[in-house]
């Protein structure tokens, strides 16, 4: 019986052992970029100051509470920090298993939506990321799977569920604060469910009661840093592009350029609505609109928002990529000649794992080695009597992860710095605003420089004589290169 129930599974621990080789493949190679060295600094605070800092951010507080504990067992290297985005990464897949097995009562469904989150390379890329949206994307993922059990369970074990729901909303919605586009999808289908079927509304009613009272600690802080948020943010606004765009990344994983490729950008979105809309036609099972209501809710959240202040990303998606992959999956699998099915499926995967290994080869990444290889150049050449300053928050914070000289780094800023540059892990101990009065005759001075994030280069005292410079090429475009130069002042 045991061997049994293990050959069953065989299939989905297949898919989980492919999703884990995807998800390990080069985890380390890509050095550390700003974002992932906050998270990495901030959990290095004791607790009370960890969360004092967080509240200066614009992010809730459970990730960097979760990761300081991991940190605590398992270190803070590179690979630890991103091993536990691939840890619930993998978990997702398993999720996403759970739900469509559940919603759709198809093993044929439920291994081949697992197997697109496990091959696609929007997943994987955020699994290489030492943030919150793989934890995040996960608990929205099983916290779908609780809802479904507790609306469509007996009356006498639905409480269980609801519970179970409750215990997997809460960190969500403390994680990211787009995880509330989510919720909102999850209370609609459940209201309309319970309305139409004519049952009663207490167990709903009690849950999100519990829910929104367990966020009431937090609500000034949210109010706080969403205001923070409309005041100044870097994102820019959308355009009638941005939601084809986005289809199109968590599709691929990568960005398209409109300006070259429109034409195939409105062929492909044609494409794939075209299947959602197909497989929702087809599909007669009612938890269909579950599934569309957490994958449509947060376009159309983030799009209505973006109105008065542009809080429209990419990478926020990574919350509905499952279920937009589920919806795929239900029209694919819904075909009913099956040449065509085998064969657009069979498409899909090719495409999956072409789009995951050719966004590493164009990456490039063996020539881009970023802060890693720009601070391990420092921390060779640099003297204990040497000082380093940088020009950027964008690249302060990597340096102070990656550094070993021993010098205390100090951040050039002779202004005010934006919250989203990171404020929220500086002190005036860490800013220098006048470089002449810092130095002195024959001081040797590192200065290290990004010409990526819109960045512009400080100018220096007349008295310091360029001796040497080195360059570093970052990851992404937009991040541009490292540029170290070494000075002595006169």
């Amino acid at each position: 019986m045991n061997l049994f129930k293990i050959k069953k599974h065989i299939p989905l621990l297949a898919i989980l052992g492919v999703g884990a080789i995807l998800r390990l493949y080069n985890l380390t190679a890509r050095a550390l970029w700003h974002d992932e060295a906050f998270s990495a600094l901030l959990i290095k605070y004791n607790f009370k100051e960890m969360i004092d800092r967080i509240i200066l951010d614009v992010h809730p507080p459970f990730y960097y509470i979760v990761l300081r504990s991991w940190n605590f067992i398992l270190g803070d290297s590179l690979f630890s920090l991103r091993l536990f985005s691939v840890v619930f990464s993998l978990l997702i897949i398993w999720a996403v298993y759970l739900l469509a097995k559940t919603v759709f009562k198809s093993e044929k469904i439920a291994l081949f939506s697992a197997l697109l989150v496990a091959l696609n390379s929007f997943q994987i890329q955020y699994a290489h990321e030492a943030r919150m949206y793989a934890l995040s994307t996960f608990l929205i993922v099983i916290s779908t799977y609780f809802i479904f059990k507790a609306l469509y369970s007996p009356k006498q074990s639905s409480w269980k569920w609801w519970a179970l729901y409750i215990l997997a909303v809460i960190p969500a919605i403390y994680s990211h604060y787009y995880v509330f586009f989510s919720v909102l999808a999850q209370f609609l289908f459940a209201f309309v469910y319970i309305w139409h079927k004519k049952k009663n509304f207490k167990l709903l009613l009690i849950s999100y009661f519990v829910i929104a009272f367990s966020y009431l600690p937090w609500l000034k802080v949210f109010l706080k840093q969403l205001t923070q948020v409309q005041e100044s943010y870097w994102i820019p606004k959308m355009t009638i592009w941005s939601i084809p765009c986005t289809f199109y990344k968590i599709t691929t994983g990568t960005d398209i350029n409109i300006y070259i490729h429109k034409n195939i950008l409105v062929l492909f979105v044609i494409a794939f609505l075209g299947l959602i809309l197909y497989g929702l036609i087809k599909d007669k099972n009612s938890g269909k609109w579950l599934i569309f209501l957490l994958f449509a809710v947060p376009f159309l959240g983030a799009a209505v928002l973006s109105l008065k202040t542009s809080i429209y990303l990419d990478r926020y998606f990574i919350f509905v990529s499952s279920f937009y992959l589920i919806l795929i999956s239900i029209a694919i699998l819904k075909i009913p000649i099956n040449l065509i099915r085998k064969s657009i499926l069979a498409l899909i995967v090719l495409l999956m794992m072409f789009s995951t290994f050719h966004n590493w080869d164009i990456l490039e990444i063996d020539k881009k080695p970023g802060m890693a290889e720009a601070a391990a150049y420092l921390n060779q050449e640099a003297h204990p009597n040497h000082k380093i300053y940088v020009g950027s928050s964008f690249v302060y914070f990597t340096f102070k992860y990656y550094n070993k000289t021993g010098i205390p780094p100090l951040l050039y800023c002779s202004g005010e710095l934006s919250h989203f540059s990171g404020t929220a892990l500086l002190s005036s101990e860490d800013i220098i605003k006048d470089f002449e009065t810092e130095t002195k005759t024959n001081d040797i001075v590192w200065m290290i420089n990004t010409t990526g994030f819109g960045n512009y280069r400080p100018e220096v005292p007349q008295n310091w004589v360029e001796e040497e410079e080195k360059r570093f090429q970052d990851a992404y475009d937009y991040q541009g290169w490292i540029v170290i130069t070494k000075y002595r002042v006169l």
